[in-house]
């Protein structure tokens, strides 16, 4: 019979709110340090990802410089006056008298074919 008081005995222990009580403090602490450790992990991934965005803006920015010189460059490559001078200085002047070629039909032709 000494075994159906322990056993009662043990379920009565259980029951007893001093039982409940360090569940409830463990169950406590474990959920703070969850809790820390969530925050911490938080923490370290967003100043990662913080580097990460002003190494990119950094890059577009020195983009957005070359791409504005560029669009300079080939705006100046454009120019009919840059291009007017460098034909000039290719031996290339303005025409004086226009010649017309007339058709003279041998090589036009291509229905003898």
């Amino acid at each position: 019979m000494l075994m159906p008081n322990t056993v009662q005995e043990v379920a009565r222990s259980l029951e007893t709110p001093s039982y409940f009580k360090r569940k409830l403090v463990i169950g406590i602490v474990l959920l703070v340090i969850f809790v820390v450790t969530l925050e911490i992990w938080v923490a370290n991934r967003l100043s990662t990802f913080g580097e990460k965005i002003n190494s990119l803006e950094s890059t577009k920015y020195s983009l957005e410089l070359e791409n504005d010189y560029l669009r300079n460059q080939v705006a100046q490559k454009k120019s009919l006056l840059l291009n007017q001078k460098k034909s000039m200085n290719l031996g290339f002047n303005k025409i004086k008298n226009v010649e017309y070629i007339k058709d003279s039909g041998i090589a036009l032709n291509s229905n003898k074919f």
